[in-house]
């Protein structure tokens, strides 16, 4: 069964690195090695070598051109994928450079590469064994005595991309040779066992010229004299790995991260639940503005799986706050059915490990193929003794009671299996490698101290950076000085612009005056526009936490009550019922709910408008399903607020929660205060957004969401959400069609006079480079397509469009001077915009870093144009991009996303609480949401099972203004059904 050791070398100890996607790589497939346990079977026995196979058809080792996989790793813009679509598209090229604002000189995170290969350098393709065999036994064959001999004959610094390519400089003939890896080991083939014959451990490696990569041609791009083609993606791919090859040697590598293996402690932090965070450093090679190449060098951060033994990971996954109480609920459970765990428990399977019982000899490592559902009494094999052939049947207990003298502690657990055919082991002889990453979505402890450890003020950011810089070590670096790369060691300064900051417009003409500070208060202030209709229904409900103790006090809710209606009154809101039903002491949220609905009806005799939920705690799951029981159930607006909050009953967090409020009852907190008509024309903005689930969770679906603006300054805005399928990011025709075609509707009849807007702005978030033609030629057609539909009778005003994609994830980062350009904590002020040097060549692109950050270092914002067919000027649609950030409506400063992207994105956020879950076993342990069954279209036209969302309550008593007039979206408009008033309930 199965058996390892409890003192390792440092080698041993190290975990394999993942790269790209690949499966783990590390000595247990290095070294295949058959089991010699009892009740294991030597697997398929292979006697030829691997790769001569005539049964395996191996992989093309010349493809042409480049693999798309290979643009993973580099920022080349959409051009390099249009490469490879099947409906390729022009991209839109930049303008012209800003005037607007005042300019300023900052540093950003790039750094200038000052000089390039100038020596001749030779592609080859790679095949090791069939093409097919795992990243891991590529690694090792590629690591043997054999490979070194045979490739030092090209020169040094050959590199290998662990892959098919590899890049040398010199050109050499053709070559085939076979890698033993036992004779490299000092290993001889395991006897014949079965009547099979030996395993040999004998792979075949080719190593063909395929090509001279020509640096040239990439230089030639960055001055405009060539298009995009296949020769600049292989010389760019060669430059990323010449840029990766010694780090990626030295350090765990993660894509473009870099980890330490032995981190010191600033590096490193737990996190609870069997997860540890460590930082690191990123780099990217990037084309840049400027005929140059640059790389993007920031901290990354990550997490890994602490290095625990397995059930001592078991305990931690399982929350539980004692043994004790593992102990009793981790069991299998009386109907039979696996422990409850189970699904925590499997978040191990494909992790490394070793064992810690066979002594200090003992270097294997193991790699985890699923979790049993037997455990170590339950499981048992035939074992044959040497000296006698006796065969004698036990557990797995049994045999490490009797081979080892090991009393097995926690026999009730799952055993371990590996990827060896009938090799298990007990969790608690299996100790997890290091520097095994943890893909899976973090709780929200988990969270929180990820945030605590990931948060630093600029100055600490550039610190780290510096830190990471000392880790790559450019200027020591023997493969950049083998070929002759170099790059500055300082931070780039580049020419930013500084735009002018708006002044957000209140009713009654007031104003405020942000400047730079990026701020404002509401003191004094009167909303631009209250509730239309006066709030006469509504009621407080205070939900019971766990131990059913009340959070607050029935005289804390009534001064929090009073001190709330006062403050909205004061900015304006029309209040009838200052006395609403306060529900309490009900155990079960969503009777508290239907109790506070009931009762908040029949005090005003009409149907509520509003429930104000009261919470103990911040739990992600209280707060969903109260979300998806007011939407769903009831279609009825919510508002929730934290106990400690409801204590404390501060006037400033009043009014925070009071612009949520009011534009939930259909009014708008403020608009910008315009210096220049933004709009000569009608103008409608769509923002559009897909959230998908976190990684590990199947059976979720992704979330797609729509905004539209609904007033002629585009400061309010309604939402429609729909299920896009698992993982789709190009949103379905159909749901275009479904989500679109009422709201545009609403625009034609209330702002548009009958007519389709003359121009359509159309902001996307979430998308990434490789999908940049895939969205003009189906999201933009589509949009465009129903525009025609919606315009029929007015068939020569077609709208002009413009299409902007937002993006947040990248690692570009300011870091400004002392002054006009920076704030007190170093971060760049509000307006703070760049368009050269880090930009694209060419495409037009921008970083605008529109908002204050609250903590840690700014993230700007990259907006890129890919269509204008209204031929904006770059200066009156950047000022549009940056003061909008001010038209956020639930917030006293500019936001870092424009508005309309940024409600998609909580639109898409909150659909994962309206997803059915009648049809679906809920764990309580893992508290994620898990999606029902509904066929829709995914991108490809073909039919895919995924979550449709819950019907929403038709809101009777609502006015259909006030449902897609707000700018919170806090009831998500569907299909045109939805809108349809439905009976009304008896409140008597």
């Amino acid at each position: 069964m199965p058996g390892a050791h409890t003192k390792r070398s440092a080698a041993a100890r190290g975990a394999p690195r993942r790269n790209q996607g690949g499966s783990a790589a590390g000595p247990a497939e290095a070294q295949p090695e058959p089991y010699d346990g009892p009740g294991s079977n030597a697997g398929e026995a292979r006697s030829q070598v691997r790769g001569a196979s005539q049964t395996r058809q191996a992989v093309d080792p010349a493809p042409d051109p480049a693999p798309q996989v290979l643009l993973r790793n580099v920022d080349f813009g959409g051009a390099a994928y249009n490469m490879f679509s099947q409906m390729p598209t022009t991209l839109m090229s930049r303008k012209a450079f800003s005037k607007a604002g005042k300019p300023a000189v900052i540093q950003v995170n790039s750094h200038i590469v000052e000089q390039w290969p100038t020596i001749d350098i030779y592609q080859y393709d790679i095949v090791i064994g069939s093409g097919t065999e795992k990243r891991g036994l590529v690694q090792a064959v590629w690591a043997s005595k054999k490979v070194k001999s045979e490739i030092s004959q090209y020169g040094p610094g050959f590199i290998f991309d662990v892959g098919h390519l590899g890049w040398a400089t010199s050109q050499k003939p053709d070559r085939s040779f076979v890698v033993d890896l036992d004779v490299e080991k000092g290993q001889t083939p395991r006897a014949p066992r079965d009547g099979q014959p030996p395993r040999e451990n004998k792979h075949r490696v080719a190593i063909k010229f395929a090509k001279k990569v020509q640096l040239a041609t990439v230089r030639a791009y960055l001055e405009g004299t060539v298009d995009f083609d296949n020769g600049i993606l292989e010389g760019i791919n060669f430059l990323d790995h010449l840029l990766r090859e010694t780090p990626s040697k030295s350090l765990i590598n993660l894509r473009r991260s870099y980890f330490a293996r032995h981190p010191v402690s600033e590096e490193r932090t737990l996190l609870t639940g069997g997860v540890e965070a460590m930082k690191g450093v990123y780099q990217s090679i990037r084309l840049a503005e400027g005929k140059r190449l640059v790389v993007n060098v920031d901290v990354s951060n990550s997490c890994f799986w602490h290095p625990l033994p397995f059930n001592m990971l078991a305990f931690q996954l399982s929350g539980e706050k004692g043994p004790e109480r593992f102990e009793s609920t981790s069991h299998r459970q009386p109907d039979g059915r696996d422990t409850m765990y189970m699904p925590l428990f499997k978040r191990l399977c494909r992790n490394k490990f070793f064992v810690k019982h066979r002594g200090s000899d003992e270097t294997k490592i193991w790699t985890v193929k699923q979790i049993s559902r037997l455990n170590a009494k339950e499981h048992k094999f035939d074992v044959t003794e040497k000296a006698t052939g006796k065969v004698t049947n036990m557990s797995v207990y049994e045999y490490f009671q009797k081979k080892y003298n090991i009393p097995l502690r926690q026999p009730w657990l799952p055993l371990v299996q590996t990827q060896k055919s009938n090799v298990l082991f007990p969790m608690e002889v299996c100790v997890m490698c290091d520097g095994q990453r943890y893909p899976f979505k973090l709780n929200s402890d988990q969270t929180a101290n990820m945030i605590k450890f990931a948060v630093s003020r600029p100055p600490q950011r550039r610190q780290a950076i510096d830190q990471g810089l000392k880790k790559l070590d450019w200027a020591n670096d023997p493969m950049l000085l083998g070929y002759g790369m170099k790059i500055n060691p300082t931070m780039l300064k580049t020419n930013a612009r500084i735009l002018e900051p708006p002044e957000p417009l209140f009713a009654k003409g007031a104003t405020a005056k942000p400047n730079f500070s990026g701020r404002w208060d509401l003191r004094g202030k009167v909303f631009l526009q209250p509730n239309d209709r006066p709030l006469k229904s509504w009621g407080i409900v205070v939900l019971m936490p766990q131990d059913r103790r009340p959070p607050v006090t029935v005289d804390q809710v009534e001064a929090f009550k009073k001190n709330f209606l006062t403050l909205y009154r004061g900015h304006g809101g029309q209040v009838e019922n200052m006395n609403p039903p306060i529900v309490g002491g009900v155990p079960d949220d969503a009777k508290a709910i239907e109790t506070c609905f009931m009762r908040a009806g029949s005090a005003a005799n009409l149907r509520p408008q509003m429930l104000m939920v009261i919470l103990s705690n911040k739990s992600a799951e209280v707060y969903n399903r109260v979300k998806k029981s007011c939407d769903c159930r009831f279609g009825i607006m919510s508002q929730c607020v934290q106990a400690s909050n409801v204590v404390k009953n501060q006037p400033q967090y009043c009014s925070n929660v009071l612009m949520k409020f009011n534009c939930k009852l259909g009014g708008t907190t403020s608009m910008i205060k315009a210096r220049k008509q933004y709009f000569e024309e009608s103008t409608m903005i769509i923002g559009a957004d897909v959230s998908h689930a976190a990684p590990g969770m199947v059976d979720m679906a992704s979330m797609a969401a729509m905004t539209v603006s609904l007033d002629r300054t585009c400061s309010r805005y309604g939402a429609a959400v729909q299920s896009n399928g698992h993982r789709v990011e190009m949103i379905t025709s159909s749901n275009i069609h479904e989500m679109l075609k009422p709201l545009v509707a609403w625009w034609m009849a209330n702002v548009g006079n009958g007519h389709p807007p003359k121009h359509l702005y159309y902001f996307r978030d979430g998308v990434s480079e490789g999908q940049y033609t895939a969205l003009l030629k189906q999201e933009v057609a589509d949009i465009k397509q129903l525009m025609d539909e919606m315009g029929q009778r007015d068939p020569g005003n077609k709208p002009k469009m413009t299409v902007v994609v937002a993006e947040k994830r990248h690692h570009i980062r300011f870091f400004p001077p002392q002054g006009m350009a920076g704030d007190k904590n170093g971060n760049p002020v509000p307006g703070t915009l760049v368009e050269r040097d880090v930009t694209h060549p060419w495409e037009n692109d921008i970083y605008l870093c529109s908002h204050v950050a609250i903590q840690g270092t700014a993230r700007p914002t990259h907006y890129h144009m890919l269509m204008d067919e209204a031929n904006l000027p770059v200066e009156k649609f950047q000022t549009l991009l940056y003061e909008h950030c001010y038209q956020f409506q639930r917030a006293t400063t500019p936001v870092s996303l424009f508005p309309a992207v940024y409600y998609a994105h909580l639109a898409s956020n909150r659909a994962t609480s309206h997803i059915d879950l009648a049809k679906n076993e809920i764990s309580r342990i893992n508290r994620e949401k898990r999606g029902g069954k509904g066929i829709i279209k995914v991108s490809d036209g073909s039919d895919s099972e995924w979550a449709k969302l819950l019907p929403m309550e038709p809101t009777n008593g609502i006015g259909l203004e006030q449902i897609i007039g707000s700018s919170l979206m806090l009831l998500l408009v569907r299909s045109s059904s939805d809108l349809v008033p439905a009976p009304e309930k008896n409140y008597g």
